[in-house]
C-alpha cells in the first residue's frame, strides 16, 4: 500500500488529537470484551476525532475523500447502500429496516474515514496508539479471562451493588430471600430493594463477549508481537493469547472456539504458503456464499440434527437453517427485506402447528444463526451478489499488504466468516461494530507497519 505523505503535526491540536486517540484504543481493548454492547460508539468516537485530525492537525478536511482503496470497491460499496435502503422498502419491519441501512451506511463511512487517518499519521503517533491499545488488550483479556474462570464474580458483585446496572436479556437471575426461601425474582423487580440478594450470571448469555474478543485479538496479538520494545512484545503477546485461548474454552461459545481454532490454522499457514491461502480462503468466500442454501440445508437432509453426539445447540441450528433454507427459496432474487425474519419468525409461531424434530421445534428463528442464509433469505440473489464482491476486495486488499502483516489479516479475516457461519443475526448493531471494528484495526496494522519500517 501506497505511504500518503503529510505534513508533521504540531502544537496542541496534535497533542490533544494524539492523546484521545491513545486513549481511545486503550479504552476499546479494555472494554469492547467484556461489555460489547457499549462497543457500538467506538466506530463513531473514532470517526469524529479522525475528522478533528484532518480539520485541525493536517489542516485539510477534504483529505478526508483521498484514500488507496480500489474504484471498483468504493463503487459496490456504496451500490450496496443503495441496495439496503431500496431492500428496506418491501421488509415487513419497514421502519427497522431503514433505521439498520442508515446504520450500516454510517458504519461504512467511519470505516473509511478511521482507515484514512490512520494511513496519514506518522510513526511516533502510530507506536504511541499501538503502545496503549497492547496495554488496554493485556487488561481486557485478562479480565474475560479471570470472569469465565471464576464465574463472573466481578459482574456480579457489580450487579449486587448496582441494581441500576441489572439487565433483563437473560444475562442474569436475580434471587432474594423471601419469607424464608430463596426466590427467583422476575425481570420487572430487578432493581427492587431485597436483602441477602444473590446474583447468578450465565455464561451461555455471554458468548456475544467471547465473538467480539475474537473479532479483536489478532489485531492485539499484532501490535503486541511489534512492540518497539522487544520483551514487552514477547511477554504481552503470549499474555494476550493464553488468556483470550483460555476464556474460549473455558466459556460456552462453540462459535468462538472453531473462530480461534479455524483462524490460528489460518495464520500459521499463512505465514508459510501465503498464495495457497489466499486461493483457499477465496474459494471458500466464494463457495460459502453462493452456495449457501445447499449448504446451510446439507446437515438436516443428511439426518446430522439426529445425532446426540452433536452438541444441541449445533443440532437447533440445522432446524433452523432447514427451515430459514426452504422460506429463501419462496423470494430468491430480491428477499423479504431486511430484519423481516424477526417479523417473519414471531407470525408463522401463530400460524403453522408445533412440530418438535428430535432436539427442537421447527422454526424459522429470531434470526437465521447464519450470516450467509440470511443475506440470501432477506437480500436476495442481488444482495449475496454485493456481499460476495465486498469479500473479494478485501481479500485483494489482505493480498496487496506486506508479509508481516498477511497472516494476521487473513485470521481476523477467517474468524469473522466463522462468526458470520454460526454465531448470531446479521443485524445485529454491536456485531456490525465489531466487523468495523476489525477492518479499522487491520489498516491500523497496515500504517503501523509501513510507517515503522518508513522510519527504520
Amino acid at each position: 500500500m501506497k505511504i500518503t505523505s503529510s505534513p508533521k503535526p504540531t502544537g496542541n491540536p496534535a497533542r490533544r488529537h494524539l492523546a484521545l486517540q491513545s486513549g481511545l484504543m486503550l479504552a476499546l481493548f479494555l472494554t469492547a470484551p467484556n461489555i460489547p454492547r457499549p462497543s457500538v460508539t467506538f466506530p463513531f468516537l473514532l470517526g469524529a476525532l479522525s475528522l478533528y485530525y484532518f480539520q485541525n492537525v493536517e489542516k485539510d478536511l477534504r483529505a478526508v475523500l483521498r484514500g488507496s482503496e480500489e474504484r471498483w470497491f468504493l463503487i459496490t460499496l456504496l451500490c450496496f447502500t443503495g441496495y439496503l435502503f431500496i431492500n428496506s422498502l418491501w421488509s415487513v419491519a419497514t421502519q427497522a429496516a431503514l433505521g439498520k441501512a442508515v446504520f450500516v451506511a454510517l458504519i461504512m463511512g467511519m470505516t473509511l474515514i478511521v482507515s484514512r487517518a490512520f494511513s496519514r499519521q506518522s510513526p511516533k503517533a502510530l507506536e504511541r496508539t499501538a503502545h496503549f491499545a497492547v496495554i488496554g488488550a493485556v487488561i481486557g483479556t485478562l479480565i474475560v479471562c479471570f470472569e469465565f474462570l471464576s464465574g463472573h464474580t466481578l459482574a456480579s458483585l457489580i450487579y449486587t451493588y448496582i441494581p441500576a446496572l441489572r439487565a433483563g436479556d437473560k444475562t442474569i437471575d436475580v434471587l432474594a430471600v423471601i419469607n424464608g426461601q430463596l426466590t427467583n425474582l422476575p425481570e420487572s423487580e430487578f432493581r427492587n430493594p431485597y436483602d441477602n440478594i444473590v446474583i447468578r450470571v450465565s455464561s451461555a448469555a455471554l458468548n456475544r463477549n467471547l465473538s467480539l474478543l475474537m473479532l479483536l485479538l489478532w489485531p492485539a496479538l499484532f501490535l503486541a508481537a511489534n512492540h518497539v520494545n522487544p520483551k514487552l512484545a514477547r511477554l504481552s503477546a503470549g499474555i494476550i493469547a493464553a488468556a483470550a485461548a483460555v476464556s474460549i474454552f473455558a466459556g460456552q461459545s462453540q462459535t468462538a472456539q472453531a473462530a480461534l481454532l479455524a483462524s490460528v490454522a489460518t495464520f500459521l499457514a499463512a505465514r508459510h504458503w501465503t498464495d495457497l491461502i489466499h486461493r483457499g480462503v477465496l474459494s471458500i468466500w466464494c463457495i460459502a456464499l453462493m452456495l449457501a442454501l445447499p449448504l446451510a440445508a446439507a446437515p438436516y437432509k443428511n439426518g446430522l440434527h439426529t445425532k446426540e453426539w452433536i452438541a444441541p445447540s449445533f443440532r437447533d441450528r440445522m432446524i433452523i437453517w432447514d427451515f430459514t433454507v426452504k422460506q429463501a427459496k419462496k423470494t430468491p432474487w430480491l428477499g423479504v427485506g431486511i430484519r423481516s425474519t424477526r417479523v417473519i419468525s414471531k407470525r408463522l409461531r401463530k400460524t403453522e402447528p408445533d412440530f418438535y424434530d428430535h432436539v427442537a421445534y421447527r422454526r424459522l428463528g429470531l434470526h437465521s444463526h447464519n450470516g450467509f442464509l440470511q443475506v440470501w433469505y432477506e437480500l436476495g440473489a442481488v444482495g449475496a451478489l454485493f456481499v460476495l464482491a465486498l469479500g473479494i476486495g478485501l481479500l485483494r486488499a489482505i493480498k496487496r499488504m506486506s508479509e508481516n502483516v498477511r497472516p494476521y489479516a487473513y485470521a481476523v479475516f477467517v474468524s469473522a466468516c466463522v462468526v458470520a457461519a454460526f454465531g448470531w443475526g446479521l443485524w445485529q448493531t454491536w456485531l456490525l461494530s465489531g466487523y468495523a471494528l476489525a477492518i479499522i484495526l487491520v489498516r491500523f496494522m497496515v500504517s503501523y507497519s509501513e510507517r515503522s519500517k518508513a522510519r527504520t
